[in-house]
């Protein structure tokens, strides 16, 4: 007698609702994930742009604050007769982008120079490290764009501000939109009868004004105490950044050789 062999399983398939129901929860997770890519990417690009925006706001400061220590004040050669040259540091106030305040100065400095690298002079090892550099905001009517702007004398003018005309001048950002110095002439008590002290900043200098080379007169100097730099510049995500430092001169009695006997 044969035995009846076991019925094949029953195989359950996928209903249409069952279907539909699957491929609207992987559209979910699928927006889900693509969304959060998207905001991951997005706020790197952000992270992105802050970042480029404060790296090139290191490097302006730096490169202005390099050319500022070096600041020198040039007495015996102002002391030749006759007279026919100015040293030291012109800063003036000028309007910037949104008729703000900025500075523009013109000092000399003990640097090798940096744009005229391309020389026989520098080639050949001449170099004097002494030269007129500049820096300031100018607004460039072709391109109608402010720019921070950096110009450099290889040979030191008889007047400080004549080096703008000549010389070199290169574009360093199209992004600064603030840029201020200012100079600490002194401390002054704060207070009668107390200890404590405050700055006394100005935001123009010129070493050629006052008695800065008398040794009799104790409230004048050729050079400040301190400079002050702030500077602002928009980033590539439209956020305003800010950077402030401040620096120490080399005043006399360091480099004689380079004051002479200014104090």
């Amino acid at each position: 007698m044969s035995v009846p062999s076991n019925p094949a399983p029953h195989v359950r398939g996928f209903t249409l609702i069952e279907l539909v129901f699957s491929i609207v929860l992987l559209g979910l997770i699928t927006a889900l994930a693509y969304g959060a890519f998207f905001q991951a990417s997005n706020s790197a690009r952000s992270v992105q742009a802050t970042l480029s925006g404060e790296q090139e706001l290191r490097l302006l400061m730096k490169m202005v604050l390099d050319d500022l220590q070096s600041t020198r004040y040039l007495k015996q050669w102002v002391d030749a007769e006759p007279r026919e040259h100015e040293s030291g540091l012109v800063a003036e106030q000028v309007l910037g982008p949104d008729n703000i305040e900025a500075s523009r100065i013109s000092f000399h400095t003990d640097r090798p120079s940096s744009l005229f690298q391309d020389t026989e002079e520098v080639r050949n090892g001449l170099d004097p490290h002494l030269h007129e550099i500049g820096y300031g905001l100018e607004f460039n009517t072709t391109e109608d764009v402010w720019q921070f702007v950096k110009r450099e004398d290889y040979y030191l003018d008889p007047n400080l501000r004549e080096g703008r005309q000549e010389g070199r001048q290169i574009v360093l950002s199209e992004s600064v939109t603030g840029f201020l110095v200012e100079f600490r002439l002194r401390e002054i008590q704060a207070a009668s009868g107390t200890q404590s002290t405050q700055e006394d900043w100005a935001g123009v200098w010129d070493s050629e004004e006052g008695d800065c080379t008398n040794p009799e007169n104790k409230e004048s100097f050729c050079l400040p105490r301190s400079i002050r730099v702030t500077l602002k510049l928009v980033g590539d995500d439209g956020r305003e950044l800010e950077d402030r430092q401040e620096i120490n001169l080399c005043v006399y009695p360091c480099n004689p050789e380079i004051f002479g006997e200014n104090k």
